[in-house]
């Protein structure tokens, strides 16, 4: 239907045309959550028979901050005249057709290759899906990223479940992999269909088509806040597990719960996320969350017990669970609104990928618990500039 039918339809047919136009995107987010999840719950199933050491498997965990440091700019680029949806189509294949070959290597320079193509595919589908999501909660005109971002983590709590309870089967992790793959493969083609087929015209790109970047203070202070709070997430997502069973002697079954108890308190943050943005503001939102995840994952590593990592890892997902969508929100809202989303998403998710890495060269030399303190002052950091955030709802 073109645009000029829907200018004409009454207001109450646009809204449920934009609600349904919903679905489609939330499914994208659940999946990618999911497919990441089910994964990083089993790096210790992965690590064992390659004997890595903490230094190695951090270097092997490099490889998806590699490949999406590379795709990522390139999406942005290919965004300014290439719709979401074909971005997303083009990248589902080799991200589930990969996977499953981290079982398969046989050195860690392998298993670096083929994470690094994964984490391409990655940068690819997120980049893509954030820029179909500000779209979406333009056209709809109410704050709904939160609730985007929560099916993410609704999909990183069930693949984190199936992941543990394939660990707690004894079930193979290529066994788990290879059918988590193909139900990705089959659902996510079928939805990333369903996003809008127009050209960037439509979406967040129409104010800057050469995708050139304004930038301004407000834009380095929101992309240093999702560098941060997307480093943390990840040091949580690919060490939680190695933490429990490696530093606090927990089996392997209770290793991947850490993850999600992690992500429970995310998906339950982000669940509530756009209400209480709207009631606080988001500034303050953001202040009084960034602040109990530094304490939570602060007392956590000082008490240094099972019991405690639980509570801490609940304690950050839910002090992150707000950070990203304000951020991207408050990105939608700078000048130029398209290239702004473009370098936030590039940096929160650079900040994902690559904090295994940075996570796993620390521990090497202080210890894996003082390497996980980074995330407590990630944290403080993002308490410190939230500043930039809207003071009220828009």
């Amino acid at each position: 239907m073109s645009n000029s039918c829907l200018s004409e339809q009454v207001p109450v047919e646009q809204a449920e045309k934009y609600r349904n136009s919903r679905v489609p995107v939330v499914a994208v987010f659940l999946l990618l959550g999911a497919i990441s999840a089910s994964w990083a719950v089993r790096i210790p199933a992965i690590r064992a028979p390659l004997h890595l050491s903490t230094q190695a498997l951090g270097f092997a965990l490099l490889g998806p901050a590699a490949g999406a440091v590379l795709a990522m700019p390139i999406t942005g680029a290919a965004l300014v005249r290439v719709a979401p949806r074909k971005l997303v189509l083009a990248a589902f294949v080799p991200l589930v057709g990969v996977l499953p070959l981290v079982t398969a290597v046989g050195r860690v320079w392998q298993l670096f290759a083929v994470l690094f193509v994964w984490g391409s595919c990655v940068g690819v589908i997120d980049v893509a899906m954030n820029t179909e999501a500000v779209a979406v909660q333009e056209r709809i005109g109410r704050r709904v990223m939160s609730g985007f971002h929560a099916s993410y983590s609704v999909g990183g709590l069930i693949g984190a479940a199936v992941g543990a309870g394939c660990a707690w089967g004894e079930i193979s992790v290529r066994t788990q992999l290879v059918v988590v793959s193909l139900v990705v493969l089959a659902v996510g083609t079928v939805a990333a269909a369903g996003f809008d087929p127009v050209g960037p015209g439509t979406h967040a790109d129409t104010n800057n088509r050469s995708g050139r970047i304004r930038w301004s203070r407000a834009l380095v202070a929101l992309s240093v806040m999702a560098f941060a709070s997307f480093l943390a997430e990840g040091a949580a997502n690919d060490w939680s597990a190695v933490y429990l069973h490696s530093s606090l002697a927990t089996s392997s079954g209770l290793a991947g719960v850490g993850y999600t108890c992690f992500a429970i308190a995310m998906t339950i943050g982000r669940l509530c996320g756009d209400r209480l943005a709207d009631r606080w503001g988001p500034r303050h939102l953001v202040r009084v969350s960034s602040a109990a995840a530094a304490i939570g994952w602060s007392g956590a590593l000082i008490l240094n017990s099972p019991a405690a990592a639980l509570a801490g890892l609940m304690l950050l997902g839910f002090g992150l669970s707000s950070v990203v969508p304000n951020v991207f929100s408050q990105a939608s809202r700078l000048g130029q609104a398209g290239p702004s989303i473009a370098v936030v998403t590039f940096c929160g998710y650079g900040g994902m990928l690559a904090g295994p890495a940075i996570i796993g060269t620390l521990a090497g030399a202080v210890g894996l618990p003082a390497a996980l303190s980074v995330d407590a002052g990630l944290a403080t950091t993002i308490f410190v500039l939230c500043g930039v955030l809207a003071l009220r709802p828009a």
